[in-house]
């Protein structure tokens, strides 16, 4: 892997088009009050009180941007006896459900516990 030192101009960051930018962690800013990282939501367990109790919909699989905010893409799971369980769609891949990572719907996110709980309605 090339390290790269000083990109002078437009032509010389052109000629990097396809590459993967790698920075390590301890580089990052912090970030701050209600800001995430979204690598770090990846792999959450998101949970729904929409019908008055927490209930688990899924892990965060991928984090998108529509261009107005960040979308969580939630691989829906369900509590089995032994643990969560992914359900299937029709074609037996995993099924999604896409929920917006705004505040309206988001309540709280505890990255230690790797849990983020909102009131997003679900229907398994």
């Amino acid at each position: 892997m090339a390290q790269l030192q000083g990109i002078a101009d437009r032509d010389q960051a052109e000629a990097l088009r396809g590459f993967s930018v790698q920075a390590p962690r301890g580089s990052f800013p912090a970030p701050e009050e209600d800001e995430y990282y979204w690598v770090d939501l990846i792999g959450c367990a998101l949970y729904t009180s929409a019908n008055g109790e927490p209930a688990l919909i899924g892990v965060v699989g991928e984090v998108l941007d529509n261009g107005a905010h960040a979308v969580l893409k939630v691989l829906l799971q369900k509590a089995g006896a032994e643990g969560p369980e992914s359900i299937l769609d029709a074609k037996g891949r995993p099924a999604e459900m896409l929920v917006p990572f705004v505040r309206a719907h988001i309540h709280a996110v505890d990255l230690a516990a790797r849990r983020i709980d909102s009131d997003w309605p679900v229907e398994f």
